[in-house]
């Protein structure tokens, strides 16, 4: 008896755990080739990476692109972490977040 009640909770809890699917139809960052340095969830020193890393061949001032439609939500500038970065966060609910920026109102006027 109990075996089939934990059988039906279960299957019966699988129908909530589903997550709608939602428009991800982002486009690349950058018009370059995406290479990468650094991705998602990497084990450094002291803390897991939160982000990915794009190599540009140790070249600057490519164009920066927003992955998708959104607003600007926050600018923050700092001396570590992200450097210079931009959110956006867009109609779908996801934020992306441009960080390593070497200038924010150049990045602005691509995103």
């Amino acid at each position: 008896m109990y075996r089939l009640f934990y059988i039906f909770l279960f299957f019966f809890s699988l129908g909530f755990s589903q997550n709608k699917i939602i428009n991800t139809d982002f486009r690349s960052p950058l018009d370059i080739p995406i290479i990468l340095s650094g991705t998602f969830g990497e084990l450094r020193s002291n803390h897991f990476h939160s982000g990915i890393d794009i190599k540009t061949k140790q070249k600057e001032g490519f164009e920066v692109f927003a992955i998708g439609d959104g607003h600007i939500s926050r600018i923050k500038i700092q001396h570590w972490g992200f450097g210079n970065a931009l959110y956006i966060t867009h109609s779908n609910a996801y934020t992306s977040v441009y960080a390593h920026l070497k200038n924010c109102l150049q990045s602005l006027k691509h995103i």
